[in-house]
């Protein structure tokens, strides 16, 4: 793996505990607490703590960016909606109109791309617009993410332009229809083709209500406008910058992208709305087979300073991505308009130190429930699964190829010359029976589609019917879940490839496992990956938890509250289940929270628990936030020797009954009151990770046996008395907090851990 990116915070924390660790005296050090070992301590914690040989997942905790609850629309650092004018979902005008005498048509018949190689592919829709003196044209931008802007930061618009007429001037503004703040003017020259004009202006005024965009012309005009934006210069890899920060100080190790959902298609919605990751990238068809899919040359004029020039060729950009209606698109615009494409999700990946999880569709449309219809897709060349197994080819060369491939050579066009980093590749989401048969298993056994798998070192990730019960369970006494069976089925029928032979059960793929359950259940499972069986042993294999969360239900029943929406419990709960992916680190090789995204002040949102809530302006960080942000920022290399032994006080009672409340749905269940985990860094470091679930005070010893502990020790801590707790943008009751401890009592660290909170103390031996 490449080496990683580690935010701020992270960056600071470690320079502590090197700075006070290396010191080579104790009896000087300076820390923020004493943590001497506890008389009568409730429980004991006993670990050798000498480096074992069985390795951590160094890919184990990352974040899953699902385009759902409108997300790709708050990613893109574009504030227009339907620039392109090609809006699927709603009227071909949608998000613009036209007043003060002024009209816009919608045409086809002369696109920006009647000449070139995009003829026929791309969206080939533009506005003719009647402009008048008075007349103005307006886009409300996105309604989910409404648009801002911020005083002393550059926009740039862009739009292309055919203007026959006569020269004229125009006023590009934000406004709220009394105040102005953002302000600039293009000469507009009279040309009998297509121009794309660039200007960057700068914002006057800070304002985020009641915005719109805005353009007038100096005199009355027949023009004709299209690819349309307005785009913030903070952004970073196209993204808003305060999302993307959001994201990057999580710091995680893999980055799972598009879905989910969206990558099968709906029979609901319609075929088309199954993502294409060609279209994402402004892949045109250019013959009759899927392998004749190029990204074509997109050339054009260009005015940036006054003056038409002819621009240099680009690739791929967002005018000749081919609009998709979204699968989770209801009464309201949501399209899939591709700003955010598998380009910029890789390039985002690798900015943040992170691999890309891409997930590609099967051939087979979404199995979630009746009224999906799950149906056979056509393909892009209505060859079926063959087209699919064909696109999984060329995104392998287009992720890992030299410029010597096709695909690497247009990754390389659109600006990326080296391969992005991608040890794994989803095929299918969510899916279950003929999917296993009809289409994940003619991925295997295609000869070309293996080879490049095995040329590149990336492993398929195989589909899985979500829930507990389609995982390998041995605590509800389960041999096998969906995908296991399935792999043990193309095992025993002797399924050949002509240049490979299923062996084992890990040969069929790295297991996509999705459950969003209860909170007691989280906890109920939190020792669930203890009994998988480990490599070299028969039925062993891998595991991708690729979505999990604590849901009320299926986290979209309505009567959702506080309680159950990212309340504390619910964080906790994921900390305990988080504790169980890192002690079998070995067998799970990847987990992510899910879904990243929800609006917070506009309820039309399509799942209701989410990790983080958008503004147009900021991100509210939840406590389940911060609970996935400790075990990124602190996740181990190595398990030691052995886990922890515990020994308790003989009046301790090891376990409680969970708290619920009339509003939940939660049955009574009395859990563990502490759920722990202990890895060894790269460094040496031993990383102890504690949950304490109960309401109680734990007075806590943790023996540290087969290593020698060296000045202090850094502890991350989140706790909140109030289980029921959430973050709010007026309060914030759950975040971290970071400190030192030292004066030890030889190798034991004494810690009272405070009533329901995680606790993970970095310890510096060398």
């Amino acid at each position: 793996m490449k080496k990683r990116l580690i935010g701020m915070a992270g960056v600071a924390m470690f320079a502590t505990v090197m700075a006070l660790g290396g010191c080579g005296n104790p009896e000087k050090a300076v820390f923020d607490r004493e943590a001497p070992s506890l008389e009568n301590a409730d429980v004991t914690l006993s670990v050798n703590a000498a480096k074992g040989d069985t390795g951590i997942s160094d890919s184990l905790f990352g974040v899953f960016l699902e385009d759902i609850n409108y997300a790709s629309y708050l990613l893109d650092d574009n504030l227009l909606a339907n620039g392109s004018f090609d809006a699927i979902t709603q009227s071909k005008n949608y998000a613009w109109a036209a007043s003060g005498g002024a009209a816009l048509a919608i045409e086809n018949t002369d696109s920006v791309f009647k000449a070139t190689a995009y003829a026929g592919n791309a969206n080939r829709n533009y506005a003719k617009v009647t402009a008048t003196v008075n007349g103005k044209l307006t886009n409300s931008g996105y309604t989910a993410v409404p648009m801002a802007v911020k005083e002393g930061t550059d926009y740039k618009f862009t739009a292309f332009i055919k203007n026959p007429d006569k020269a004229l001037t125009m006023t590009v503004k934000i406004t709220n229809g009394s105040e102005d703040f953002v302000v600039g003017t293009v000469e507009i020259l009279q040309e009998s083709s297509w121009v794309k004009y660039e200007r960057t202006f700068t914002a006057t005024g800070t304002a985020s209500k009641n915005l719109k965009f805005e353009l007038s012309f100096s005199d009355a005009a027949t023009l004709c406008l299209d690819g349309v934006s307005f785009e913030t210069s903070d952004s970073v890899c196209g993204i808003k910058k305060y999302v993307y920060d959001a994201v990057a100080e999580l710091s995680p190790k893999f980055v799972r992208f598009p879905g989910g959902c969206i990558i099968e298609g709906n029979g609901a919605v319609g075929e088309e709305c199954a993502y294409d990751w060609k279209n994402s990238v402004g892949a045109a068809v250019t013959g009759s087979n899927a392998g004749d899919d190029d990204v074509p040359a997109f050339s054009y004029k260009i005015n940036t300073d006054g003056t038409v020039k002819d621009g240099a060729p680009t690739y791929g950009e967002a005018i000749t991505r081919k609009h998709n209606p979204d699968l989770w698109a209801g009464s309201g615009y949501y399209d899939m308009d591709y700003a955010i494409g598998f380009y910029e999700y890789f390039v985002f990946a690798e900015s943040i130190g992170a691999s890309a999880v891409p997930v590609l569709n099967c051939g087979l449309s979404c199995q979630g429930g009746a009224a999906s219809k799950p149906h056979g897709l056509a393909g892009r060349h209505n060859k079926g699964v063959n087209d699919y197994i064909r696109d999984a080819i060329d995104l392998l060369d287009f992720a890992k190829g030299g410029t010597d491939t096709k695909w690497g050579k247009i990754r390389a066009s659109m600006g990326h010359p080296e391969p992005f980093e991608m040890d794994y590749l989803g095929i299918g989401n969510e899916q279950s029976g003929k999917y296993y048969t009809d289409y994940y298993e003619k991925f295997l056994e295609d000869k070309t589609f293996m080879a490049a798998m095995e040329k590149y070192g990336v492993k398929p990730i195989v589909g899985n019917a979500m829930h507990f019960e389609n995982c390998e369970n041995p605590l509800k006494n389960q041999t096998r879940g969906t995908a296991g069976t399935a792999a043990w089925n193309y095992l025993d029928d002797a399924k050949v490839n002509p240049d490979r032979i299923i062996e084992t059960v890990a040969e069929y793929g790295v297991v996509d496992q999705h459950y969003y359950v209860n909170y007691t259940e989280l906890f109920e499972n939190a020792a669930m990956y203890d009994g998988y069986k480990r490599e070299g042993e028969n039925g062993y294999y891998e595991v991708f938890v690729g979505e999990y969360s604590a849901n009320e239900g299926s986290g979209r029943a309505a009567g959702y509250d506080k309680h159950h929406a990212n309340s504390w419990i619910t964080a906790l709960s994921e900390a305990a289940m988080m504790t169980g992916y890192e002690r079998n680190g070995d067998v799970v090789k990847l987990a992510a929270y899910a879904p990243m995204f929800a609006s917070l002040n506009w309820d039309d949102r399509q799942w209701k628990v989410d990790m983080m809530y958008y503004t147009n302006t900021e991100i509210l960080r939840t406590a389940n936030y911060y609970i996935q942000q400790i075990f990124m920022k602190n996740q181990g290399a190595y398990l030691p020797t052995a886990q922890a032994k515990a020994e308790y006080a003989a009046d301790f009672e090891t376990q409680y009954e969970l708290p619920t409340d009339a509003n939940s749905s939660a049955k009574p269940k009395t859990v563990d009151k502490i759920y722990h985990v202990e890895s060894i860094g790269e460094n040496g470091d031993v990383i102890l990770k504690i949950v304490n679930a109960s309401p109680d005070t734990i007075k806590t010893n943790f023996a540290l046996g087969g290593v020698k502990l060296k000045g202090n020790a850094a502890v991350t801590e989140i706790a909140c008395d109030d289980w029921t707790a959430t973050n709010t943008p007026e309060a914030t009751p759950v975040k971290p907090e970071s400190f030192t401890i030292g004066a030890f009592s030889k190798n034991t660290i004494g810690y009272e851990l405070k009533p329901y909170s995680v606790v993970v103390i970095r310890v510096h031996t060398k």
